[in-house]
């Protein structure tokens, strides 16, 4: 999809070609500055809408907790530009409803701006926008604000949203909708016990499932309960304000909602999208979950002992989004390089990416999702992976079908890095030495990749547990 929604690329190619650097490095400074972004937005927006820097610090805190913050959220990933956008474009709006009537109409180039920027950074942050947008219009109307609706911009979303869909990226709804479809009908059929309940702490699609400790599974539990304490204990601070800021109704049912999206996460197919759903309503919630701790943090009997208690707390919430956020055993990279006899050695991923970069620069190559990456950078090769043109399917087969040599080599590709080990479809894991007969040791039989020299193509590149074939040789 990134071709239908180029904003974080595109930004990406202009810092290369302004400063020289590498790919890698310009990711790296525009994700960081993207999460600088959403901090100061967050921090901006909380304070305009409750007039209390000390509250929205204290909310920025608690985002902190959404278990997408600390490691979803900091991939180069076109989400993680856009979300940061996002909350710019209400921060822009809540500031444009305190102004002045004199600077209205200075608010709208930035609200403007944003919004485009956030149509062809990512399509599912783009119909939150629009949500977003209509239902404060609605608020604003149902609550008679003196200030100026904000339907126009919201219309203004909507037919973008939907122009830059026809327009530019037409295989957005093919590629949705099978998701939301899978997530209704996994949801219903797991409540009417249909199909079997997703486990927590589990991903359903995961060759290999690692157990999450009983500790940290406490601490993820105790998290979850700490916010709903929370947000029942400050709904009805919050709620008070309504009468004078849209945006508190707005943040009240966002924060309930994201409790209704946790259900989600038993159904198998449903789960990735309560968990998108919630770092768009996990704004909602720590707004309001801050009323509570600012509550308690006020004067009176035993104040030391409340504020240690809240502290304790708020980092239960921090720890816990952090755990359900990601896998237990990448919580901490592994290592990609270790010394054997006084010689350091590279995992193979890495050491078939250098090998790449020195042989076969430039090259089109078919390969496993983090082997793809390797290619990428710092092989400085290309790379085509997953469902696209079936590799997915193709890498793991014991015999090949008439049909996929044909296909691959007609789409350019010129090579084919077969991986024995199954952690190569996983991008977060695949890079990494693991330890011998461990769980993420685990392997393909030897069929996966004789497959291939049975068809006469050579080897070019052998490390033990990834070959490089040649496409271009013929039986």
């Amino acid at each position: 999809m990134t071709s239908g929604f180029p904003g974080l690329a595109s930004a990406t190619s202009a810092l290369m070609s302004l400063t020289g650097m590498s790919s890698f490095g310009a990711g790296v400074i525009l994700i960081g500055l993207a999460r600088l972004l959403l901090v100061v937005a967050l921090f901006v927006l909380f304070t305009r809408v409750s007039d209390s820097h000390r509250l929205a610090g204290i909310a920025v805190i608690i985002y902190a907790g959404s278990s997408n913050f600390l490691y979803w959220g900091v991939q180069y990933s076109y989400e993680s530009l856009s979300l940061p956008l996002l909350v710019a474009v209400l921060a822009a709006f809540a500031e444009r409803e305190a102004a002045s009537p004199k600077l209205l109409r200075a608010w709208v180039v930035p609200i403007v701006l944003g919004t485009l920027a956030v149509i062809v950074t990512h399509h599912l942050t783009s119909y939150a926008l629009v949500i977003v947008l209509l239902a404060l219009a609605l608020i604003y109307r149902l609550v008679r604000s003196p200030k100026p609706n904000p339907w126009p911009f919201a219309v203004f979303a909507a037919v973008l949203a939907v122009g830059w869909m026809v327009v530019a990226a037409g295989n957005t709804v093919d590629y949705l909708s099978p998701v939301f479809s899978g997530a209704v009908s996994s949801f219903w059929n797991t409540i009417f016990g249909e199909s079997k309940a997703r486990g927590l702490f589990q991903s359903p699609s995961a060759d290999i499932v690692y157990k999450t400790p009983f500790v940290a599974r406490l601490v993820t539990l105790a998290a979850v309960g700490l916010l709903l304490l929370g947000y029942f204990a400050g709904f009805r601070e919050a709620w008070a304000r309504r009468a004078k800021r849209p945006f508190v109704i707005l943040f009240c049912f966002g924060g309930a909602a994201f409790f209704a999206t946790l259900g989600l996460r038993l159904a198998p197919g449903a789960w990735e999208t309560g968990n998108r759903a919630g770092m768009y309503l996990f704004i909602g919630l720590a707004f309001v979950v801050a009323y509570a701790v600012l509550r308690l943090m006020r004067a009176g009997p035993r104040l030391l002992l409340r504020r240690a208690a809240l502290l304790a707390c708020m980092g239960i919430v921090v720890i816990g989004g952090a755990i359900a956020g990601w896998p237990w055993d990448s919580q901490l990279a592994q290592p990609t390089r270790i010394t054997a006899g006084g010689t350091e050695i590279e995992s193979e991923p890495i050491t078939l990416a250098h090998w790449i970069g020195a042989h076969l620069p430039e090259r089109k190559f078919a390969a496993a999702d983090a082997d793809a990456r390797m290619i990428l950078a710092p092989g400085g090769a290309k790379a085509k992976t997953g469902d696209a043109l079936a590799i997915k399917t193709i890498l793991p087969e014991t015999s090949l079908s008439n049909w996929e040599l044909p296909s691959l080599r007609g789409n350019g590709l010129g090579f084919i890095a077969a991986d024995r080990r199954i952690e190569a479809t996983d991008p977060g894991r695949g890079s990494f030495f693991y330890v011998p007969g461990s769980e993420g040791d685990a392997l393909l039989p030897l069929a996966a990749m004789h497959k291939f020299g049975k068809r006469s193509l050579g080897r070019v590149y052998d490390s033990g547990n990834i070959v490089v074939f040649n496409l271009r040789d013929r039986p």
